[in-house]
């Protein structure tokens, strides 16, 4: 497969590649690929987690309660790291 570059992006990939970052400029493409496909994974469990909340129902207000269960889980998760 052959692509063609805008002159633009041709040279941020040779300068990736004159930086020692990457091999060769197929490699930089490669990488680019990866993050794009990282990102549309991304952006669709994200849709999943939109749609869910939707789903749920309404929402609700948060009450003090709901407030001090998320710090007591933050302070178990920290400590567990912690350890």
């Amino acid at each position: 497969m052959k692509v063609v570059l805008s002159p633009e992006l041709e040279e941020l990939v040779n300068g990736k590649v004159r930086l020692g970052l990457y091999p060769t400029p197929e490699a930089v493409v490669e990488d680019a690929l990866h993050l794009l496909r990282e990102k549309d994974q991304t952006e669709a469990r994200m849709e999943e987690l939109l749609q869910e909340a939707e789903d749920s129902g309404p929402g609700t207000a948060m009450t003090e309660e709901d407030w001090e269960d998320i710090r007591r889980q933050v302070r178990e998760r920290s400590a567990e790291r912690r350890s």
